[in-house]
């Protein structure tokens, strides 16, 4: 398996799991704060596609932010923000989870389509603690992915809901 397919596998094995955990919680709940300050599912879900633009669109394509998402999107969901548990303070779950779906499609469009010599090119202007090239970035959006399923993991729990694995 050459790296892009592999990259491309993680991120469809990583938004594969987290779809299995949010596929029975009741979007009743998706603003139920699991703990004061920590995310709920909806922050979540928003959080995981706003790291995708970072990651993937600004790290591998240098777009900016508001090239991919609304403005506001950046200050609800991205790295620094801080969850609240009033849903009038977001979009809609729908809108939400549009966001989500779209960020990973236009993620996995573009990966299939870069040339495999720029995966070794740096990713972004500053440096990151976890990873120098656009594999990199690429290889932590799964990452960091599958860390924020644990935590819906532990909210499905908390909700009273079994384990999947």
């Amino acid at each position: 398996m050459d790296t892009i397919s592999l990259l491309l596998d993680r991120l469809t094995a990583a938004r594969n799991w987290t779809n299995s955990l949010l596929a029975d919680i009741d979007e009743s709940r998706w603003f139920d704060p699991p703990g004061r300050n920590l995310g709920h599912v909806a922050w979540q879900v928003g959080h995981l596609a706003a790291s995708q633009i970072v990651l993937i669109h600004m790290r591998c394509s240098g777009k900016q932010f508001a090239d991919c998402a609304p403005g506001e999107y950046q200050k609800l969901f991205a790295r620094g923000s801080t969850p609240v548990a009033d849903a009038a303070a977001y979009p809609t779950i729908p809108v939400i989870r549009a966001f989500f779906d779209r960020m990973h499609a236009e993620c996995l469009g573009m990966i299939s389509q870069m040339p495999a010599s720029e995966l070794d090119k740096p990713a972004g202007a500053d440096p990151h603690p976890m990873f120098a090239n656009k594999a990199g970035a690429i290889g932590m959006a799964a990452m960091h992915e599958s860390f924020h399923a644990g935590q819906i993991a532990l909210i499905r729990r908390l909700q009273g809901k079994a384990a999947l694995r």
